[in-house]
């Protein structure tokens, strides 16, 4: 799948819309809104596949803004700000770990996949979308803390597990419409995070013992730090800290080694 999702970001990585996640955080925001003010309408914005097949096919985008809930009083606008602001976090922090291509194929591909199962099953709705992606945030970034009701800090890692055992017991308790869209998500995840997950289940965790991790820790950082650099125009980190940098292992150019370009010329060589 790794080499696949280089050879595609190679020849159409150019064409991909970047920050997606602005337009899924502001229209979501507006949708909000709209069913807060106007609860009839909610229904609407719903993915049924049913109304699609009728002419209603504007739901096909629709149901990605649906907040979870619409609560009102004071504490309910509160509670989506703040989800929003957290899975626009979540959205920046993976487009800016895997590139514009990759954010943007997991999300679509989850998106249509959703799509497909609600045409199959009954409708689904964006929540396990938005569940696989706070799932790759924790797998990617397990240390990252978050303040539960701005007090107590817990590790994403812990958020994660806690959401995995969410969806397996929604998967087994809930209907034919919610595992479809769960069976979804899931599989979009594992393509997307298999190995990163593989890898930290397996093994740097293995190295358990202070003096070892002492070891480790010494040796790091004695280490210089390395500055990537284009194996084709030279150019490297010194030069533009924001440049974004690919590593390519294909057999017709870089010989099945592992070699580094930047990502303009990631695409093009």
């Amino acid at each position: 799948m790794e080499r696949l999702l280089s050879t595609l970001e190679r020849r159409f990585g150019r064409y991909a819309p970047a920050h997606i996640i602005w337009w899924l955080v502001g229209l979501s925001a507006i949708v909000y809104f709209i069913c807060l003010t106007r609860p009839e309408l909610t229904e609407a914005f719903v993915l049924d596949g049913n109304a699609i097949k009728s002419g209603e096919v504007w739901r096909l985008v629709t149901f990605l803004f649906m907040p979870w809930s619409i609560s009102g009083g004071m504490l309910g606008p509160i509670w989506t700000l703040m989800g929003l602001l957290f899975l626009y976090t979540i959205g920046n922090s993976l487009e800016q770990q895997w590139g514009t291509f990759r954010f943007d194929a997991f999300y679509f591909l989850a998106a249509i996949g959703t799509i497909a199962s609600a045409l199959l099953v009954g409708p689904v709705t964006n929540f396990f979308i938005d569940q696989a992606l706070l799932l790759a945030f924790a797998i990617e970034f397990p240390d990252y803390e978050i303040l539960i009701y701005f007090v107590l800090p817990v590790r994403m890692r812990w958020i994660g597990l806690l959401t995995a055992a969410f969806l397996v017991w929604q998967f087994i308790s809930g209907d034919w419409p919610a595992r479809a869209g769960i069976a979804v998500a899931v599989g979009t995840l594992l393509l997307f995070c298999g190995e990163a997950l593989r890898s930290r289940l397996q093994g740097k965790a293995r190295i358990s013992s202070r003096g070892r991790a002492r070891t480790q820790f010494r040796t790091a950082a004695a280490m210089p730090v390395r500055i990537r650099v284009c194996a084709l125009c030279g150019k490297s980190e010194k030069d533009d800290p924001r440049m974004e940098f690919r590593i390519c292992d294909c057999v017709e150019k870089c010989g099945g080694k592992a070699t580094e370009y930047c990502i303009e010329h990631a695409r093009a060589h």
